[in-house]
């Protein structure tokens, strides 16, 4: 419990929620204020059953025989002076031992007078070490033997010091293994599994001859920081933990201590990044109380497939301890905040799914392909030689998903998962080659260097045409996707279509300027500002004061989900890369505006400035264009002007200012007056070139579909344009992968679609159709 050293001061509460699962409490007992640490089992001679509680402040004895109504029956109150978090407790025939980091050596306790009064005494050792153990950190009793780990003061390195306990009540010592600290230890068959936390391993030690303890071999845990060690019931495995955030316990194979392996690692289901404290074993099952306040216990009959199967919430930062030994069944647990536990567990076998994932075409096994149960939020992927394991507690029919970048994704519909049972699934991944052209709609050749872009709310990819306009992508798993299909001097396309290679994508790309900065077709950056430098990203957002400073979402009615702003890193506060100590200009790549009669720029801009007063060229966004010689501001915004924290359309005749050319330019400038301190943002999306006030220059996306709000939370609306007719309507929501997630029929204009609460976070699309024939989709991203 070193750790405790470090975080002590800084004890967090804990605000996730989880379920309880296969525990039930049955009784609890408050220590608070005083916090509690290790736990351990006695029972007497006429089955009465108690918790040894290590106290802060004592050694408390529980009589737990009425599991429902605990009660404190004794105490061995710690010296004065040496109350400490750190208390262990282990028992042998009716004594016991209990040390701390407190100080006080071991105090050794017969209990056969329970629920009497006990007599009890302070050990500081003996003979060669006689009064030099005074603090400690663990206890363990094996055989008729006392070992003492993590002793301070008078040992060198704090490691094994072993006790015989012929006399149970007068320990003698016999030996002691001192090469590295010993923070725990796990003693079976005379050998020590010690946990050597700061030589990041376990030691196996030959300890047949207690006063020479022999070290046989080490193997580093999976966080390099064991914590404590126990061995499954038949010797073969070992369970570890390491006691450091998002570092899981880990399963070894150990029945060659030659050839040690790792065969598992384990991150408790609700809460990952906690880890378990400590782990004990009954029946294959681990018991393991845990960072987070959570007392877990897994299925551990199959070692490389370690699944949970129960979880209790017990405090504010840490379950500490364990025992599940009484012969009732039921498990007595200690949470570091006070709190004293006593839990009947319904212990049932997992279900267990494995199996391999090869290429269809050679055999050869596939990595890294993800594997998806179906209502199992768990990230489960093949590893080198393609095999896969995961399970869950919950017995019943799940669709499971194979998905990998360039192949299509399998689906195994309906599968059975029992309790108990292995269910083996040998997968064939089909290789996914996806194939199209980008024309040219006014010539009908193709259109070469076009880029098309696949998103899915996931997977974000592009590939480039070939001189002819063909492309070809074996990067993507399929599903459904927003492609999107643009080059500079054609009006980009997007298409909402399952992808699975079955037939070939066809873009037609009608001449003209349009760009929703899906891709980058060449608009150029230059600056002297130190931060806000314009950048085509989706933009993150940023909120000073309630208002939205920098843009959280793109014009929503585009292509994609970029847009150009001043800075954008992601979590961010609102002055942390907003334009600050200069200018930076974003210009567009040149226009051949003569092809037009009457050219007009159609764009969206943002603009956000914090307060004060504004310099004549600072603080001040400045829109212009450029015929290739002269320049010509067209637009402005700064304090006072409208469109502070929105999207505002702008619509500019261009023969207003210059007369077209053949290098026609738009340029964007924002600056910053030095040391002004004003938080100043700007954004553009959505550009295009139209002919005349009433020509429609527009991508190839419906608009007859208005979401909002997009992206959601738990539900939303779709307006539905008045001139689609509704009558015999229906909608269909689905994921990136083409899963139908709900469908229902359409009763007006408003579309509302709710309880949604369930979704993971990502893309979705919204199909509405009527029987008319009319078919539209218009995705939409669900947030937490």
């Amino acid at each position: 419990m070193k750790k405790l050293l470090l975080l002590i001061s800084c004890v967090f509460i804990a605000s996730f929620s989880y379920s309880q699962v296969n525990l039930t409490q049955l009784g609890y007992l408050s220590y608070a204020p005083q916090s509690v640490a290790g736990v351990w089992h006695y029972v007497d001679s006429v089955g009465h059953e108690y918790a040894l509680v290590g106290a802060a402040d004592r050694v408390s004895i529980v009589d737990v025989t009425i599991p429902t109504a605990p009660v404190e029956v004794q105490v061995v109150q710690a010296i004065p002076g040496q109350e400490s978090l750190w208390r262990e407790i282990k028992t042998y025939g009716h004594y016991a031992y209990a040390g701390s980091e407190g100080g006080g050596g071991i105090i050794v306790m017969d209990l056969s007078n329970l629920p009497g009064p006990i007599s009890s005494y302070h050990y500081y050792g003996d003979g060669a070490i006689a009064n030099q153990i005074t603090t400690t950190h663990t206890v363990a009793v094996a055989d008729g033997y006392l070992y003492i780990f993590g002793s301070g003061n008078g040992l060198s390195n704090g490691g094994a010091v072993i006790c015989d306990l012929a006399d149970p009540y007068n320990p003698v010592y016999v030996g002691m293994y001192d090469q590295n600290y010993v923070h725990d230890g796990y003693i079976r068959n005379d050998t020590l599994w010690a946990g050597e936390i700061y030589s990041g391993q376990f030691s196996v030690i030959d300890v047949s001859d207690k006063s020479n303890p022999i070290l046989l071999t080490t193997q580093v845990t999976p966080g390099a920081f064991c914590h404590n060690t126990w061995l499954s019931d038949n010797s073969t495995y070992l369970f570890t933990t390491d006691e450091l955030n998002n570092v899981p316990l880990g399963s070894f194979d150990v029945h060659d201590i030659n050839n040690i392996k790792l065969l598992d690692t384990y991150f408790t289901d609700s809460m990952p990044t906690q880890e378990v404290h400590n782990v004990r074993v009954l029946n294959d099952f681990l018991i393991n109380p845990s960072y987070g306040s959570q007392l877990v216990i897994c299925d551990g009959a199959r070692p490389s497939n370690i699944i949970e199967i129960a979880n209790y919430p017990t405090g504010n930062f840490l379950n500490w301890d364990a025992s599940p030994y009484l012969p009732s069944g039921n498990i007595i647990s200690t949470d570091v905040d006070g709190g004293f536990y006593v839990f009947a567990p319904n212990y049932v076998r997992a279900c267990y799914l494995e199996g391999n994932v090869v290429d269809s075409i050679t055999g050869a096994p596939l990595n890294n392909v993800k594997v998806e149960v179906n209502g199992l939020a768990r990230n489960i992927s093949t590893d080198l030689l393609g095999d896969f394991r995961d399970g869950t507690v919950y017995a019943g029919t799940y669709d499971i998903d194979f998905s990998k970048p360039g192949y299509k994704t399998k689906t195994y519909p309906a599968t059975v998962l029992a309790n108990g049972v292995l269910t083996n699934l040998n997968v064939q991944l089909v290789p996914l080659i996806i194939t199209g052209t980008v024309n040219s709609s006014v010539f009908g050749n193709g259109i070469a260097n076009a880029t098309v872009y696949f998103n899915n709310g996931t997977i974000f990819s592009s590939v480039q045409t070939d001189g002819n306009g063909n492309f070809t992508i074996n990067s993507l798993s399929s599903g459904t996707y927003e492609i999107t299909a643009s080059s500079w001097g054609y009006i980009s396309q997007c298409q909402t279509i399952l992808v699975d290679g079955s037939s070939q994508i066809i873009f037609s790309l009608d001449n003209g300027y349009y760009d929703d900065f899906t891709g980058d077709n060449g608009w150029t950056i230059n600056s002297t500002a130190t931060t806000g430098i314009w950048t085509r990203v989706i933009p993150a957002g940023t909120t000073f004061q309630g208002n939205p400073s920098n843009p959280g979402v793109d014009v929503s009615f585009d292509c994609g989900n970029e847009a150009y702003v001043t800075g954008n890193i992601v979590g961010s506060s609102p002055n942390t890369d907003d334009v600050d100590n200069g200018f930076t200009t974003l210009t567009s790549p040149s226009m051949d505006l003569t092809t037009y009669a009457d050219p007009y720029l159609d764009f969206y801009r943002w603009f956000y400035i914090q307060n004060g007063i504004p310099a004549a060229s600072s603080d001040t966004l400045f829109i212009s264009i450029s015929d290739g010689t002269n320049t010509q501001q067209i637009d402005y915004a700064t304090l006072g002007t409208f469109g502070n924290s929105s999207w505002i359309g702008k619509v500019v005749r261009v023969a207003d200012y210059l007369v077209p050319t053949n290098s026609m330019k738009m340029i964007l400038t924002i600056s910053d007056k030095p040391t002004s301190g004003n938080i100043v943002e700007a954004g553009l999306d959505h550009f295009r070139v139209t002919e005349g006030t009433t020509g429609i220059v527009e991508t190839k996306k419906s608009s007859n579909l208005t979401v909002v709000p997009n992206p959601f939370t738990n539900q939303f609306s779709i307006k539905i344009s008045s001139s689609f007719d509704v009558s015999n309507a229906i909608y269909i929501l689905k994921d990136y992968s083409g899963k139908v997630i709900q469908t229902g029929g359409i009763l007006s204009n408003n579309l509302e679609i709710s309880q949604l609460e369930s979704l993971a976070s990502g893309l979705y699309f919204v199909t509405v159709q009527n029987d008319k024939g009319f078919i539209q989709t218009v995705k939409v991203i669900k947030t937490n």
